[in-house]
């Protein structure tokens, strides 16, 4: 799976280095209909690759929920996660996902409680666990505590568990799988070597070959 954000001005789930690089992308003139456009080129480059898009509620609401998810589908994602929308208001978001053949996704965190868990999954394509309380970065110390949560949701919870929050190395990865997570995502991590690629040289070629390397040492043995 590729999960794919929209910049947006007020963040409230991401940490430094994604609120920098939104900041950037939108100064930049970066659009919600540039990202839309964006997506459906990524989605036309790895066909049969699920891609879940992550964006902030407002711009759902400012677009409508059914014409938003919509445009999700046909743009080529196949699941939604929108964080700030809580499950006690998500209702009519679950209605316009199914509609538009499109999963919805739900976020917990390290201190949801059992009955909650059970109500996120519930026609939920996959539960995204946040590793640590608190906004995305890459954290140093503490994992084992992620771990043993993830047996937690994992043995609670009837939908694929997602891990976030935190990752920044293959061998969490692999704890991660083996604790019971499906999908880990590794993002702030990722974005910090893209902005170190950039400003070390700017050249189009060797960011991507850069890039390259860096989600190789992620996935594969050196």
């Amino acid at each position: 799976m590729r999960e794919i954000g929209f910049p947006y001005s007020d963040p409230i789930a991401d940490g430094p280095a994604i609120q920098a690089a939104a900041g950037r992308a939108l100064a930049r003139g970066t659009s919600t209909r540039r990202g839309f456009e964006l997506l459906a080129a990524i989605a036309d480059s790895c066909p049969g690759i699920p891609l879940n898009l992550l964006v902030y509620g407002n711009l759902v609401h400012r677009i409508g929920y059914e014409r938003f998810t919509d445009t999700v589908s046909q743009a080529g994602a196949s699941t939604l996660l929108v964080p700030d929308i809580p499950l006690e208001e998500a209702r009519p978001l679950r209605r316009a996902c199914r509609r538009a053949g499109i999963g919805h996704v739900e976020l917990a965190g390290p201190l949801t409680p059992g009955p909650r868990l059970n109500r996120l999954a519930e026609d939920s394509a996959f539960v995204y666990l946040a590793g640590f309380q608190g906004v995305t970065g890459v954290r140093h110390g503490g994992f084992t505590t992620v771990l043993r949560r993830v047996t937690e949701v994992a043995g609670k919870v009837d939908v694929p568990v997602c891990l976030g929050f935190g990752l920044s190395g293959r061998d969490q990865i692999e704890s991660a799988f083996g604790a019971g997570a499906r999908i880990a995502v590794v993002g702030s991590h990722l974005v910090r070597v893209v902005e170190r690629l950039y400003r070390s040289s700017g050249d189009a070629a060797d960011l991507l070959a850069g890039y390259r390397s860096a989600v190789l040492g992620l996935t594969a043995e050196e």
